[in-house]
């Protein structure tokens, strides 16, 4: 979590040094103060300002994960309020006094992690963190918050309303889930029945037809889908689109749930495909033939598409790879001096040695199955991966 924290006051920015050192924070502290903080000796990424507070928390607002304010909550929110959007992209905002003793969760308590923030600040205070979100002071599931954490996407956030009311009002909730869950349903959910109307649902799922029934459902559609791409060289963005919403709306996947694009490095710099996904806000991953190799025994293989690629097949093997952690990146994602498809050590993922992941070491999601062979939509062919996915409550 990229976390910022202002300070207007000596008392503040002193506080803000402790704060900052505890969380691996920006600094953006009055510049009145501001000789302090560096003879503390504590090293900071410190943003100096004078008199324009306003103008710097419009630059900022949108750039960090979280922002944690020390000073009065009506300077906060009054500085805030002109930048607000959603419930789902506004950032995390904790306000903290000056004397350490409140860390109140203002803003996207659930989805951008403002009450956990606000707890692992008070206790590094040795204050009290205050929070309001009715689902939390009532001990209920919060779904938002879910979602969060299992790295799904909300479809419709103007349901989940419908759904903490009538938690937190004593009601009971439908649950259902494409996946394996961890952890106990709460006596207030329900596990959804197949064919059984229901008031209220939530269901986890990356299909657009899933088999529950009930007059509102909160939909939660995990992370867990990967796009295998091939195509003709010059394909446009538009090319791209039409062909992509079609194969994902024939086989009733929701773009939601899409985590990455994949393709044979050949296709790093496809134009089509790069636009397309920056787009979509989705990461476009490549693989060389070497790396192809290892698994197109697997798919039906094409004398034509060998002879141009050097593999028998590109969509069904990328979109595999791209799920079994060892994949290249392209070269707009991969960082400053890494070569090829290895990560260096300081970059390999914790527990991850060379490319492959053992058994034992193998995180959840990471064994992916082909669900949609290739199909060709006008000299674009597409495939479809699923990430095995475990839903924590």
């Amino acid at each position: 979590m990229k976390i910022a924290v202002i300070a207007l006051t000596k008392n503040g920015i002193e506080l803000a040094g402790r704060i900052g050192r505890d969380l691996d924070a920006d600094l953006y502290l009055k510049n009145d103060f501001i000789e302090k903080v560096i003879l503390n000796g504590d090293l900071f990424m410190i943003h100096p300002f004078t008199v324009d507070f306003h103008g710097m928390i419009k630059k900022i607002f949108h750039t960090y994960d979280a922002l944690i304010f020390i000073m009065a909550c009506g300077i906060a929110v009054r500085s805030i309020a002109p930048y607000l959007k959603d419930k789902q992209s506004d950032p995390a905002v904790v306000v903290v006094d000056e004397l350490g003793r409140f860390a109140i969760s203002l803003l996207s308590g659930h989805i951008g992690g403002a009450n956990r923030l606000a707890g692992r600040v008070a206790a590094l205070m040795g204050g009290i963190p205050i929070i309001t979100t009715a689902t939390d002071i009532n001990g209920m599931i919060a779904f938002d918050e879910l979602a969060a954490d299992n790295d799904c996407a909300i479809e419709n956030i103007g349901d989940l309303k419908y759904i903490s009311s009538e938690l937190v009002n004593g009601g009971k909730v439908s649950f259902f889930s494409d996946y394996r869950t961890a952890g106990v349903l709460p006596h207030n959910i329900e596990a959804a029945v197949s064919g059984q109307l229901c008031k209220l649902a939530v269901a986890v799922t990356n299909s657009t037809k899933a088999p529950i029934d009930a007059d509102r459902i909160l939909y939660l559609r995990p992370r867990n889908l990967i796009i295998g791409i091939g195509c003709k060289k010059g394909k446009t963005r538009q090319d791209i689109e039409e062909a992509v919403m079609e194969f994902m709306k024939k086989n009733s996947k929701s773009m939601l749930s899409v985590k990455c694009v994949a393709s044979i490095s050949i296709k790093a710099k496809e134009r089509g495909i790069l636009d397309f996904c920056s787009e979509k806000n989705i990461s476009f991953k490549t693989f060389s033939v070497e790396k192809i190799k290892t698994v197109e025994h697997r798919f039906p293989s094409s004398d034509f598409v060998k002879k141009i690629t050097g593999v028998g097949c590109v969509s069904e093997a990328c979109a595999v790879l791209a799920g079994m952690h060892g994949e290249q990146r392209s070269e707009a994602e991969r960082p400053a001096g890494m070569h090829g498809e290895q990560w260096s050590k300081a970059e390999r993922p914790a527990g991850m040695h060379g490319e492959q992941w053992s058994k034992a070491e193998r995180p959840a999601g990471s064994n992916p199955k082909l669900i949609c062979p290739k199909t060709v939509y006008n000299g674009i062919t597409l495939a479809l991966a699923e990430e095995e996915k475990v839903f924590s409550l």
